[in-house]
């Protein structure tokens, strides 16, 4: 760290670890300009390279988790227990989950023969919804711009990617080649004029909800990023209160929240 700072004192430093590694213990002026940026992934969906939506294995005890509310549970804990090292063992630096992502070869690349996706969409959505959970930010693993379904990412036997040539039928058309859209291309609040509390997005209905509490100080609205590629029809809006404006082209819902409430609530849904 030091031998780093010498080299570029304001460099912000990501660190990493895996699987629920537990981080050194830093104090105050260890962990300056840092971020815990700790991978997560479920490790039977990456290893086995199948997805089961009632069934995974607790890496930290080695127990098999049944049921599909107490999967999402256990991934939502995973990374609060990210989370909360940033607090116990960097002294509170922000945390951004560095990689998360499903191998899109799952079922011995059924997918790649049938074209159908979903099971790999249902897969990264519960990867989402954790971090949604949480209201954490990540990177997802990862974009590939000469994979195939031959070679995958093209090293490591892995294939994450979310694009692929072999999907790709028109090249004028952003979304084609991307693979599991549904789950990726997804709602979220981009810029909050206060403190995030819940956030989701149901991705059979493409209901998104939002609360946060604002921050007397801000003027400005708060600004959620609604993708046309889930609602090409367009959306209906329900506020606790104030006003909105809807953005299609920037794809962006501003709200504007009333001076006079603490907690605010958006809900999105499809036009019927």
């Amino acid at each position: 760290m030091r031998e780093l700072r010498t080299v570029d004192p304001d460099a912000i430093i990501f660190v990493e670890s895996a699987f629920g590694e537990e981080l050194p213990k830093w104090g105050p002026g260890d962990a300056l300009n840092v971020v815990n940026a700790g991978h997560w992934y479920d490790g039977v969906t990456l290893f086995t390279k199948k997805f089961r939506s009632n069934l995974t294995v607790d890496l930290g005890t080695g127990r098999l988790v049944l049921g599909s509310r107490k999967v999402r549970r256990l991934f939502a804990e995973q990374l609060a227990e990210i989370k909360s090292q940033s607090a116990s063992r960097l002294g509170g630096v922000p945390t951004l989950i560095g990689e998360f992502g499903i191998p899109f070869d799952m079922h011995d690349k059924r997918a790649y023969r049938t074209g159908d996706f979903s099971r790999q969409a249902k897969a990264l959505d519960a990867s989402f919804r954790a971090l949604d959970a949480n209201l954490l930010s990540g990177t997802l693993w990862n974009y590939t711009a000469d994979n195939s379904n031959d070679w995958g990412d093209q090293w490591n036997e892995e294939d994450l990617s979310i694009f692929s040539r072999a999907q790709q039928v028109n090249p004028d058309d952003i979304h084609s080649g991307g693979r599991a859209l549904d789950a990726t291309v997804r709602p979220y609040a981009a810029r909050v004029a206060g403190v995030p509390l819940k956030m989701s997005f149901d991705l059979r209905r493409r209901v998104f909800e939002f609360e946060f509490q604002h921050d007397p100080s801000v003027t400005a609205p708060t600004e959620i990023f609604v993708p046309n590629y889930q609602y090409p029809e367009g959306y209906d809006v329900e506020l606790s209160d104030g006003t909105y404006q809807i953005d299609r082209q920037k794809q962006v819902l501003a709200v504007h929240h009333a001076a006079d409430r603490g907690i605010h609530a958006v809900r999105i849904r499809p036009l019927e």
